[in-house]
């Protein structure tokens, strides 16, 4: 293993709220004649509780621990004001811890605001100039590199412009690209790619993925779960200041949403009266053992557990590689604890790279939500017809209630990652198509 490149032991930052403008400076007053020598050590306390007094301790991050390896990626989650800029700042040397320490080593390069370092009077050129020879490149060395620099920001020829007439994307452009002939060993990036469009964020993905390989780290905050999961082996979240959950990307993002999910109001956590009961005659499988996964990430309040998952095909045996085109059918089975209306099921299907390419509930589907009662086994089964490019698929999956507005449960109440898999072969001499998926294309040529 090699060495971290980043650790990070019980780091805390603490801010002072002051109650108004004129008790920062009496705070400042108070602390310094708490110190002075000739001051007895109970007069001292009293002035130390005053300047206390005057203003709240506000933690903006809380006893954080992690490591970071050369060529790892990592992510960081959470809400807003969950302390991960704060995180960020401290990382690139730009904020102080209060406690704790830290060490990063290497040459470290962050995006973490829109312009920041960048003197907006300076053309993007100068700029470049700039950030490069506070690395420690010489003129000659970045001008030989500038084509790069230009070809990657596509900007044209606002490079020789005064960044300060650049819009917010043509900014981040041209900061990315400076980061690239750079080379730093730790790259921290800040939602700064937000702004960019679909073109210059897949460059940046193609960039982080080359990187990464070649053995520079990455740590990215995003909102965008998708790229967290997709560009980042592990993944933190952040909670209120504290480190919530550090682990697999995919199981921080299940912990992310568990997190921030609604409880089930009491007024409908039972069923009504005259709402059918479904499940109530459904059986396990013949010889079917519950739990029948291998060690998972698993979250939820469980007032209805998962506990049975098996693929088959068309004719009902069980399959685990199916060829292109073939239908496949998913069966979980739950168990209630308690009686449920509205329960949405759904699943999630990932490839290799962490990436969605397919996933669907209850309620995508058109399917009426069922009702649910105490201690009942309900069944839930999942067709689809496997166009999809050749490799291995993970399965997730998840029962919930409520529906939030976009067709995911309002409440997780059990979600288990990693549950099942799948392989689509293709067969023939070459594949049917590229991709991950099968959109059945049709072609017409007028030749001349």
């Amino acid at each position: 293993m090699s060495m971290p490149l980043v650790e990070v032991d019980r780091v805390t930052k603490d801010y002072r709220l002051w109650h108004k403008p004129a008790d920062r400076l009496a705070t400042m007053l108070l602390e310094q004649a708490a110190q002075l020598p000739l001051v007895p050590e109970g007069i001292g306390r009293r002035l130390r509780a005053a300047a206390d007094r005057r203003g709240a301790l506000f933690h903006a991050l809380r006893e954080t621990s992690f490591t970071l390896r050369r060529g790892e990626s990592l992510g960081i989650i959470g809400r807003n004001g969950s302390g991960k800029s704060t995180l960020l700042q401290i990382l690139a040397g730009t904020l102080q811890p209060s406690t704790g320490t830290l060490k990063v080593s290497g040459r470290v390069a962050a995006l973490l605001e829109l312009g920041s370092g960048f003197n907006p009077e300076f053309s993007g050129r100068e700029n470049v100039l700039l950030q490069a020879a506070l690395f420690g490149f010489t003129r000659r060395d970045v001008e030989a590199r500038m084509p790069e620099v230009e070809e990657f920001a596509g900007i044209g020829e606002f490079i020789d412009q005064p960044v300060k007439v650049y819009s917010s994307g043509m900014l981040v452009r041209l900061a990315f690209a400076t980061q690239t002939i750079v080379e730093p060993e730790l790259f921290i990036v800040d939602e700064a790619l937000a702004v960019g469009d679909v073109f210059f964020q897949a460059k940046c993905a193609k960039f982080f993925e080359d990187r990464l390989r070649s053995g520079m780290s990455l740590i990215l905050v995003s909102h965008d779960l998708v790229a967290v999961k997709a560009l980042c082996q592990r993944t933190i979240v952040l909670h209120q200041g504290h480190l919530s959950f550090f682990g697999p990307s995919a199981e921080a993002v299940s912990h992310y949403h568990q997190l921030h999910r609604p409880r089930i109001e009491s007024s409908n956590a039972t069923v009504p009266a005259t709402a059918p009961a479904t499940g109530a005659s459904v059986e396990l499988p013949p010889g079917a053992q519950e739990r029948n996964w291998p060690a998972s990430q698993e979250v939820g309040s469980r007032e209805i557990e998962i506990v049975y998952c098996r693929v088959l095909d068309a004719s009902g045996q069980e399959r685990a590689a199916f060829d292109l085109g073939e239908e496949v059918l998913v069966e979980f089975y739950t168990r209630s604890k308690v009686a449920l209306a509205g329960v949405v099921f759904g699943l999630e299907l990932t490839n290799r790279h962490n990436q969605v390419v397919y996933g669907a509930t209850t309620v995508h589907l058109g399917a009426e939500p069922p009702s649910i009662s105490a201690g009942s086994l309900s069944r839930f089964a999942f067709r689809f017809s496997a166009r999809l490019g050749a490799g291995d698929y993970l399965i997730d999956a998840a029962v919930g209630w409520g529906d939030r507005g976009d067709g995911a449960p309002e409440q997780l109440l059990h979600r288990v990652a990693r549950i099942a898999s799948l392989s689509i072969r293709h067969t023939g001499l070459r594949p049917a198509f590229f991709g991950a998926a099968d959109l059945s294309g049709r072609l017409q040529i007028d030749a001349g």
